[in-house]
């Protein structure tokens, strides 16, 4: 587990520069703005909307809901453009601040942001799959929604840490 925590660090360390953060900074900005033009005109707050993770129960209402309002194929476009790529580059940009604090010691912290982002992926396409299926037969599996329940509140849950991982790195740096 070490030399992957170490192997992960080094990777990450070599994009940790001034030039690699602001890049990744200016990233997180315009797909947080793009995010806000897509969501203009939803019925209700999309899956990823519902902060803490998204409940199995809910799954189908909010389907219904983007269908009824003819926004299903938008809200499709964004999680098939805008969040196959977002996860990347907040996992990214969050797991370089971390490199950049140094935190003696702990270099384990970077882990945080990479889970976070390989939760969402999960999250993403469970959400992509229950799209598609609702779409085919205006159904939702009931394992599939408890999976991509899981998986919403697993990337809430390293999103989360993401705020005590940053402040035991930034200690850690100064000790």
């Amino acid at each position: 587990m070490t030399r992957m925590i170490d192997s992960l660090w080094r990777k990450t360390e070599r994009i940790a520069t001034w030039n690699g953060f602001w890049v990744l900074l200016i990233y997180v900005i315009v797909f947080t703005v793009l995010f806000q033009f897509f969501g203009i005109g939803y019925p209700e707050s999309t899956f990823d909307g519902h902060k803490y993770g998204v409940n199995p129960d809910d799954i189908a209402r909010i389907l219904r809901n983007f269908d009824a309002h003819q926004r299903l194929e938008q809200y499709l476009r964004q999680e098939t453009a805008l969040d196959l790529l977002y996860p990347a580059i907040y996992g990214l940009f969050f797991a370089v601040v971390i490199v950049r604090l140094r935190p003696k010691g702990w270099h384990w912290l970077v882990l945080v942001p990479y889970a976070a982002a390989f939760f969402d992926y999960c999250e993403n396409l469970s959400f992509i799959t229950l799209v598609l299926c609702y779409q085919s037969c205006h159904a939702v599996p009931p394992g599939l929604a408890v999976a991509a329940s899981v998986f919403s509140h697993l990337k809430w849950a390293f999103l989360l840490l993401l705020i005590p991982a940053l402040l035991l790195a930034l200690a850690r740096r100064f000790r």
